[in-house]
């Protein structure tokens, strides 16, 4: 009996041991690698940020960069624009851009990661100086009000409707297909079909969290259809780089709760959101200020166009952040400033300031919240409103590059968007762009396919 019992506990511990599970170990993580098409792969987790822990593992495609425009030019007034006029050789003072893409989608939204090294930020896009600097690749007089600056871009181009130009077909020569011309008379236009671009920048897209949704058809490059983001800052929008300001910053802060829920406060030096009608005349605040007698004669102390002198210098971009009525009082109350400054009028005070404005230079854009097609193409980045509102002029990118995120649905169901459509295919070609303190000029690659997996 005891031999009975030994041998039924020992079977018993036997089967017990067959029927214990042991988990398989956990895969190892996935490492990123590089793929042949832009593969974007379906998702729920929502990357709608640069931070998003979906793009740390995500497969890329590396974007091998040529020159696609060089030597163009801005048409009359647009001066010291072409930041990228010779290519490769000029964007980001020679270096690689060394760009990389990487894609994911869910039931309803498209996401386009990309990030590019540039190691400098350009704020601005046709800035309003008023006699700013003659251009060296154009013969423009520089006088009175002209448009400079320019600001740091990306830009995506997608096929509508069998797109083809002298080139070629969407199809086979990619968003060269739109291109035409050279110099100041170059265009984007296919003569059949249309292209869809969705033009991520610096000055326009950071601050309110949208894309420029355009469209380029055989009659030109146009905003979609509804309100966009921005638009031009000018008095005669017949002749948008000679005819002036239309306004300046209203004096209030300047906050904005974009489409991703955050509040934000745009930089006044840069970005002109709350306007009010610009005020004093530019020509006659310049006569006042290089009057050689007082009062005026501000160019005895301060320097010729604000430069500085025996005193600080006036044309600085952080001037933007004072209002005129600030900037008069500071210079009421310098006692040293009365015999030039006292004698004037209220109205020649305002003209001077108008022309520091000039010489600071006024945003060439307003902003404004986009509606119907234009509002489309959404977006986040890593530079963040502070240090935008850190920053000057061609400042140092603290980061080294650029990381964007855009995001758009796969069906708008809009006539000037491109469809994404699964259900009848899975690849779309388009090209990329990339501009560094330009906006004509630009590398990138004409052809890459978009795989939805």
């Amino acid at each position: 009996m005891l031999i009975h019992s030994l041998f039924a506990m020992i079977l018993l511990v036997s089967c017990n041991r067959d029927y214990v599970y042991e988990a398989p170990p956990p895969p190892p993580p996935h490492v990123a690698g590089k793929t042949s098409t832009l593969e974007a792969w379906k998702t729920t987790s929502n990357p709608n940020a640069v931070s998003s822990p979906f793009w740390k593992n995500s497969d890329y495609y590396e974007v091998v960069s040529e020159n696609m425009s060089t030597g163009l030019t801005y048409s009359d007034g647009w001066l010291n624009m072409t930041g990228t006029f010779n290519g490769k050789t000029d964007f980001n003072k020679g270096n690689d851009p060394r760009m990389v893409l990487k894609a994911a989608y869910d039931d309803q939204n498209l996401y386009i990661y990309a990030e590019w090294k540039d190691t400098t930020v350009n704020l601005s896009e046709g800035s309003w100086l008023f006699y700013g600097p003659s251009d060296p690749k154009k013969a423009d007089v520089n006088a009175n009000w002209t448009s400079q600056r320019n600001t740091d871009r990306i830009a995506f181009a997608f096929d509508i409707d069998n797109a083809a130009g002298t080139a070629g077909s969407f199809a086979t020569v990619g968003c060269q297909a739109a291109c035409h011309g050279s110099g100041a008379s170059a265009t984007m236009y296919p003569t059949a079909g249309k292209v869809d671009i969705w033009d991520w920048n610096l000055a326009t897209s950071v601050p309110l969290g949208y894309v420029q949704d355009k469209v380029a058809t055989s009659t030109g490059l146009a905003h979609d259809a509804g309100t966009p983001s921005a638009v031009r800052n000018a008095v005669n929008s017949g002749n948008p780089s000679r005819s002036g300001p239309a306004y300046e910053w209203d004096t209030t802060n300047q906050y904005y709760t974009n489409p991703f829920g955050q509040k934000v406060l745009l930089n006044k030096n840069f970005y002109l959101l709350n306007k009010a009608a610009m005020i004093g005349d530019a020509a006659n605040g310049k006569v006042l200020y290089d009057k050689p007698s007082a009062p005026g004669d501000c160019i005895s102390c301060h320097g010729a166009e604000g430069v500085g002198g025996s005193e600080m210098a006036v044309n600085s971009i952080n001037y933007n952040k004072d209002t005129r009525e600030a900037l008069i009082h500071k210079m009421d109350d310098v006692s040293d400033m009365s015999p030039y400054w006292a004698a004037l009028t209220l109205a020649e005070k305002n003209d001077i300031i108008t022309y520091m404005r000039g010489l600071s230079g006024v945003p060439g854009y307003y902003l404004q919240t986009p509606s119907g097609s234009c509002s489309d193409v959404l977006t986040q980045t890593n530079i963040t409103p502070t240090e935008v509102d850190n920053a000057s002029l061609n400042a140092k990118n603290k980061h080294g590059m650029y990381k964007v995120v855009i995001i758009r649905k796969l069906k708008t169901n809009n006539p000037d968007d491109v469809q994404f459509d699964l259900n009848a295919k899975k690849t779309y070609t388009f090209g990329v762009a990339l501009m560094d303190n330009d906006g004509r000029n630009h590398i990138g690659s004409k052809m890459i396919t978009l795989t939805f997996k």
